[in-house]
């Protein structure tokens, strides 16, 4: 099956950041790409108590209490339970997007979520990823590989916070 890779880097610009970074290594289905409109990044708190295998086929916040998201900084600095951006790929080999976080907070047992969002007037989870995060230090952070699989059939969530 052929897949696209896509970097993102999750970054603080400037130094008044306060919280880690970490890059994600996103590889998506090459056939999802064209079903998608955006793609939405969670970090959830008891990460380990998580089946990800399961949390891969439903919307994340259908799933957990909305007080274990962790705030995240949306581009215009409001607190958010995700974070989502549009797909804008720059052409390379791979193909890369950087996306830019500011004050991540440290934190221990955590999971990454990044779920795809499908282009239907009413949005449904088109695909998704779920990794375990040890622990988020202060400065640079292990990259996370999250890799995209096409949900068939898609949920009929919207997932979107």
């Amino acid at each position: 099956m052929k897949r696209l890779a896509l970097i993102m880097l999750l970054a603080g610009c400037g130094p008044e950041v306060t919280g880690p970074t970490f890059p994600i290594e996103l590889y998506v289905t090459a056939g999802l790409l064209d079903d998608i409109s955006e793609f939405q990044l969670s970090l959830v708190t008891k990460g380990t108590s998580l089946d990800c295998v399961a949390v891969q086929k439903a919307c994340i916040k259908d799933q957990v209490d909305a007080t274990r998201f962790v705030k995240l900084k949306d581009a215009a600095g409001k607190d958010t339970q995700a974070v989502r951006f549009p797909i804008a790929l720059v052409a390379g080999a791979p193909n890369t997007q950087d996306v830019s976080l500011k004050d991540v907070p440290l934190g221990k047992d955590l999971a990454l979520i990044v779920e795809a969002v499908s282009k239907e007037a009413t949005p449904r989870l088109a695909g998704s990823s779920c990794n375990y995060i040890k622990e988020l230090t202060a400065g640079a952070n292990p990259a996370v590989p999250a890799r995209i699989e096409v949900l068939n059939p898609r949920a009929g969530c919207d997932p979107r916070h």
